[in-house]
């Protein structure tokens, strides 16, 4: 595994953690663990017991930071109650970029890592799509990032932005240089919604949260908004719902009780 970046490793310390898991993990059916056919990336997957092939599901794709302070294990039982309870598929995939704390040795070497992570995330999207009826609408699916998974989201949303709905940045790692040298900033990336929060508590990290999204609104991204929430360093996934459903189809809201 690679080291990379972002924040000097003393501040970025008290923000991680350890990022404990505060929802409830207790869930009438169990997550599971799939192998992607096409990259034989693990990714873990929620599928709510009420889950029918007799209409379409939404779909959430939450991505995780940086390992051992987070882990694709610990992305899929924050999220997966209110999978269960709000009534949409959610998926979490191993990531090889997310490293938030330690300096880039190779910026060629991770965006290599970033350009591998975007195939796998959209595969597991795709593998996802061919085991279930997932809703064909884009608004139905999000792209969630916590910590250095938000350079992922980045990545991989704003240069497939046919495939998401929206990007939900919470607590998320920014970098400006990336955003300027691998993402090109099409019309169709310019209107996607992009969501951006963070605790007011975590530091550095505000920073860079701030840094990204004047960079989003000074480039035309005219969606993108931020928010700053009580707190330290929190995956926060009902925020990231709430957000979501301000472009989720309306039915789906309705059948969660939302």
């Amino acid at each position: 595994m690679r080291a990379y970046w972002v924040l000097p490793l003393i501040a970025a310390l008290p923000c991680l953690g350890g990022s404990p898991v505060f929802q409830p993990t207790d869930t009438p059916v169990p997550e599971g663990r799939v192998v992607e056919p096409t990259t034989g990336v693990k990714y873990w997957i929620y599928v709510p017991s009420t889950y029918s092939g007799e209409r379409n599901w939404p779909l959430a794709v939450a991505l995780h930071g940086t390992i051992p302070w987070d882990t694709y294990t610990a992305r899929i039982l924050e999220w997966k109650a209110l999978a269960e309870d709000k009534g949409f598929i959610v998926v979490c995939p191993r990531l090889t970029s997310s490293q938030g704390i330690f300096p880039i040795f190779s910026r060629r070497g991770w965006y290599e890592d970033l350009d591998a992570d975007e195939r796998v995330i959209l595969s597991v999207v795709d593998d996802v799509r061919g085991r279930y009826r997932i809703d064909p609408d884009p608004n139905a699916v999000l792209l969630n990032g916590f910590s250095a998974g938000g350079f992922a989201m980045y990545h991989t949303g704003l240069r497939n932005p046919s495939r998401f709905g929206m990007l939900v940045a919470a607590s998320c790692n920014g970098d400006v240089r990336m955003m300027e040298e691998t993402i090109p900033l099409t019309d169709a990336a310019r209107r996607m919604p992009i969501q951006i929060f963070w605790g007011k508590d975590e530091g550095a990290l505000v920073k860079q949260g701030y840094e990204t999204f004047e960079y989003l609104r000074n480039h035309g991204f005219k969606k993108a908004k931020m928010q700053e929430v009580p707190g330290g360093h929190l995956r926060r996934p009902e925020l990231a719902y709430r957000l979501w459903l301000k472009v989720l189809p309306a039915r789906y809201a309705v059948q969660a009780g939302t």
